[in-house]
């Protein structure tokens, strides 16, 4: 009895420090504001979320020194000299609502360290790779409880997936497979596999950190390093290095088509026209698996004035078209654009996601009515605030590149209408199809050398004028 009033009490505590007061308070009349940690100026970085109690900020302290962060509002700003492991709390009020936010001090360890050798090894290049690790983490995703059953997890349509059946199905009762399976019941599927490019084989077969990346994935930790004995212990009892050996004609195939066929230096060429202040990374690295299904993300790394944009995703199979144009019959050049979306859709967002920041208050305005741009049965976290605007981009530029790359204009219309299906019947965004009208018009008729970012504005008006009021 006691145990349970003494956790009723913890509960209802921890409920009263947010429901307190007399917590420091600034005022905005704006859903964004801007933060200054240490001598870096976020500009618009950080969205209101008054249902969040709070609202965690983590300021990265490097190597644990204290340093001043200071949250800006249109109208207001205060500032805390923050210390690795503490908290400070106080409320940004937006009109009647009060959003609760919190900084906490944590020790930074950077993502990535790029040194002389490697800048000059990748400077003004792109790579395509299937890295040795990162496959061993993939097969041993697929040979989970989880990755068996779901076929969006895991591509299952492939020769090259019967090869790793037959190959690593008498080892399922292996440890590892149990502990990443839980793993991804706790939704850690895309840190688990993105984090294993932050790992290679050594000499001695042995998996060492990268001597570039601390980590690949999202966070402020690689999450699948308390992983490594048994991942180490998986690959040496299953003979992954084998397997890898055997399968290399597969790989190279699928790296080709990726550079041939699909031609992502010319998805490059297209990008930087369109966005040419955005057009700034020193390297383009391409990260993908023949196993991964549906699944695709992206990080950036930036370290000694270099930046790498860095893709995960996965192979678009042929004969998985129709998953995305039912019924739809084009050409096979047409067939082959529109299986590159996979990958434009992931680089692109390192041009148009930097290019709605400059708008990002008044973007977070325009599609301020959430249900009438998401449909309302997906979760608040699914696109959340302006991620909403830059995934109608993201697919919407698809539309625009099959406008200047598919010559026959019944294929055109063909492969449009089935992304806009796609989009608002499956992805949950109901107004992507006119949009997508809206903003091929837009395109076609725009003023000689006018560029896609030349556009923002009148793009972000379309939205303010169909933003309901609330």
């Amino acid at each position: 009895m006691k145990a349970i009033k003494l956790t009723i009490l913890l509960i209802f505590s921890a409920f009263a420090a947010y429901a307190q007061t007399d917590l420091p308070t600034i005022k905005s009349n704006a859903d964004v504001v801007s933060i200054k940690d240490g001598e870096t100026l976020k500009k618009n970085a950080w969205t209101l979320a008054p249902e969040a109690k709070p609202d965690v900020y983590e300021a990265e302290l490097v190597d644990g020194k204290a340093q001043k962060v200071t949250f800006i509002t249109d109208v207001d700003s205060i500032s805390f000299e923050v210390e690795e492991g503490k908290r400070y709390d106080f409320i940004i009020k937006k009109g009647d609502a009060l959003c609760y936010t919190q900084i906490v001090g944590v020790r930074f360890t950077p993502e990535a360290v790029f040194d002389e050798s490697y800048r000059t090894a990748r400077k003004g290049k792109t790579f395509i790779e299937i890295p040795e690790v990162y496959e061993l983490v993939n097969i041993a995703i697929a040979m989970t409880p989880t990755g068996i059953n779901d076929k969006n997890l895991v591509y299952q349509n492939s020769d090259y997936y019967k090869e790793v059946r037959a190959w690593f199905d008498k080892y399922q009762n292996h440890p590892l497979l149990a502990a990443l399976d839980a793993e991804l019941k706790r939704d850690q599927y895309f840190n688990l596999k993105m984090n294993g490019y932050a790992f290679e084989f050594d000499k001695n077969g042995k998996i060492t950190q990268s001597k570039v990346f601390d980590r690949t994935g999202w966070g402020k930790t690689n999450t699948l390093r308390p992983f490594l004995a048994e991942l180490q212990s998986f690959s040496d009892t299953t003979n992954f290095r084998k397997f890898f050996k055997e399968n290399k004609k597969t790989y190279d195939e699928q790296i080709t088509f990726y550079r041939r066929e699909a031609d992502i230096a010319e998805m490059k060429r297209w990008l930087d026209k369109n966005f040419p202040a955005s057009n700034d990374y020193d390297t383009y690295n391409i990260i993908f698996s023949p196993l991964v299904a549906y699944n695709q993300s992206t990080n950036w790394f930036e370290s000694n004035g270099f930046k790498e944009l860095q893709p995960h995703v996965n192979f678009p199979y042929p004969q998985d078209f129709a998953r995305y144009a039912k019924d739809t019959k084009v050409s096979e050049k047409a067939q082959i654009i529109f299986r590159g979306n996979i990958v434009f859709t992931e680089i692109n967002h390192g041009y148009i996601n930097p290019e709605a920041d400059k708008y990002a208050e008044r973007i977070a305005k325009a599609i301020s009515n959430r249900d009438f741009w998401v449909d309302k049965d997906r979760s608040a976290n699914y696109y959340g605030g302006n991620a909403a605007f830059n995934e109608y981009m993201n697919w919407a530029l698809v539309s625009l590149r099959i406008v200047d790359y598919v010559p026959a204009q019944e294929e055109q219309r063909k492969l449009i209408a089935a992304i806009d299906e796609m989009m608002t019947k499956r992805r949950g965004f109901p107004q992507f199809a006119a949009l997508d009208k809206f903003l091929i018009d837009l395109y076609k008729n725009r003023k000689p050398n006018q560029t896609l970012a030349d556009l923002y504005p009148q793009i972000i008006e379309w939205f303010e004028k169909n933003n309901p009021k609330e």
